[in-house]
């Protein structure tokens, strides 16, 4: 007994040396960091890491300055330090401040295009925090991955972020948090035009809207102005722009007032915003002012100029390209995510292993201890057997059935086909039978096509099953009726449809022909 007890004491001494207790300027800082990080800054700038004897101190120190920092708007460009403090908090298992420690670390690694490593420290963060009741972190937490999914062009899931953000951000109260979420869900349906949805969120976060936060104000003012250049009122949107500019000048207001001058033929101010905005972080403003840029010069008869702007636009597709940031962004996400249904699948399995060793154990012990049901039992597992025979034999007929039909399916699409194939040669459209033939067998061999074709038209359906079958858009555009250019306008236009893509009809072929590889 007295054995025991001294084990107790001294894993409560461990744990109390694991847990130190913070001084009074580290619970300071704590308690303001969630809505004055400003004055957090402030206060750990006077300090210096080394000050702190305990490891505990040293530890929350480093978050919470590093935290301060970019929750200021500030960036941090060595991660060693948020590195040290990741591994303290992992290793005496304190996951709140772990989940702060990785989103922290993942967001300077991010910034410095370690994107598998950044990404993977947020999402774990983004892991943690389900068992963590802190929604000013949560509401931090979901802007960011909105933003790094902003970023990739993924549009659903920034959606889904920001939204879980504005969730948090109305669990706090806060309504500077609420506007500045409702201002990037606004953005982002205004980035794939969707102009109702645009309207919808305006209106919800103008009510809440103060004056006294400059850039989320100014997002504001320039998201409205969209919505009235997208209705056509052009002087309403210039106003909001100009004012826009003077309050906290952006990206996207610089393009939209850039757009706004060329229409009223003011190049030159045009031009210069167009300057401003070749060094943007949007990919897209970035390329849209050097095109811009580009065309202007060549048209003023400066080709020096025109080419030197050619070549440095050049060099960032190239590092585009290079980077793959969009894809590989989403590509690390989805495999974070897939890593962690593996997880819950082992888990499972261990768990349902267990517990059949279990079962196996008191049934063994049932057994044991009812010798004489033995016969019973191995009567009844005889049955089971018989029965698994059967079941198997049946499953077997019904494979080899349907292997039958699969080939019989597969033998009337080559017919139709090459039918087909026959009347594009001719310029000859296909009849109706045709196109139901090709139809219900495409289905019958691939059925998730029918549930990705269901908003389609009967044309656009056609069409899809055209090129799934290597069906060259000239062929297409005969047996259609359609001319060539429309066929190509269709499926840049069903790529967006479809898949939620832009790119060039090409791409939504190899999407369209490659689609049970993209539901993996």
């Amino acid at each position: 007994m007295r054995y025991y007890l001294i084990c107790i004491i001294g894993f409560v001494i461990v744990s109390c040396s694991l847990r130190q207790p913070h001084n009074d300027v580290l619970k300071e800082a704590e308690l303001l960091i969630n809505f004055k990080p400003d004055t957090v800054v402030g206060i750990l700038s006077d300090y210096d890491v080394e000050q702190f004897e305990r490891e505990g101190d040293r530890a929350l120190y480093i978050l919470l300055f590093i935290e301060s920092l970019h929750c200021s708007g500030l960036s941090v460009e060595s991660d060693s330090l948020i590195s040290i403090c990741s591994k303290y908090y992992e290793r005496i298992g304190d996951n709140p401040h772990l989940a702060r420690a990785l989103l922290h670390h993942g967001i300077i690694l991010y910034k410095k295009q370690h994107l598998s490593e950044g990404i993977h420290n947020i999402k774990r963060a983004e892991l943690l925090s389900k068992n963590i009741n802190n929604d000013a972190f949560k509401f931090y937490l979901y802007s960011v991955l909105g933003d790094i999914n902003d970023n990739a062009g993924n549009v659903p899931l920034t959606l889904s972020y920001y939204r879980r953000a504005l969730k948090a951000a109305k669990n706090l109260g806060d309504t500077t948090r609420i506007v500045q979420t409702l201002n990037n869900i606004a953005t982002t349906f205004d980035l794939v035009g969707k102009n109702d949805s645009l309207k919808k969120y305006l209106i919800t976060a103008r009510p809440m809207l103060k004056k006294d936060n400059s850039e989320i104000y100014s997002t504001f003012l320039v998201n409205l102005a969209s919505y009235y250049l997208n209705l056509g009122r052009r002087e309403q949107a210039k106003r909001l722009l100009e004012e826009a500019r003077q309050v906290f000048p952006t990206e996207k207001g610089y393009k939209l007032l850039a757009d706004v001058y060329m229409k009223e033929r003011d190049t030159m101010r045009a031009v210069e915003l167009w300057y401003h905005n070749i060094n943007a972080f949007s990919s897209s403003i970035r390329i849209n002012a050097y095109k811009s840029l580009i065309d202007f010069h060549l048209k003023k008869d400066i080709p020096r100029v025109a080419s030197l702007l050619s070549m440095q636009l050049n060099r960032y597709y190239d590092n585009i390209f290079e980077n793959g940031t969009a894809a590989n962004t989403i590509d690390i996400q989805m495999q974070f995510d897939k890593m962690q249904d593996e997880r819950k699948v082992y888990r499972t399995t261990i768990a349902m292993l267990f517990v059949f060793i279990g079962l196996s154990i008191v049934i063994g012990l049932f057994v044991w201890y009812h010798f004489r049901r033995v016969d019973q039992l191995n009567s009844r597992f005889t049955e089971s057997q018989e029965a698994y025979f059967l079941t198997s034999e049946r499953l077997t007929q019904m494979r080899k059935a349907k292997e039958r039909e699969e080939r019989e399916n597969s033998k009337q699409l080559k017919e139709i086909v090459s039918r087909l194939h026959n009347l594009a040669m001719k310029g000859r459209e296909g009849s109706s039978d045709d196109w139901n033939t090709l139809a219900q067998i495409s289905f019958a061999l691939r059925p998730n096509l029918q549930s990705l074709f269901s908003s389609l038209s009967e044309r656009e359906v056609n069409v899809c099953l055209l090129i799934r079958q290597n069906f060259l858009p000239s062929e297409i555009a005969i047996l259609t009726c359609s001319s060539p250019q429309a066929i190509t306008n269709m499926r840049v236009r069903l790529l967006q449809k479809l898949f939620n893509r832009t790119g060039g009809a090409r791409d939504f072929d190899q999407l369209l022909c490659d689609y049970e590889k993209y539901l993996e």
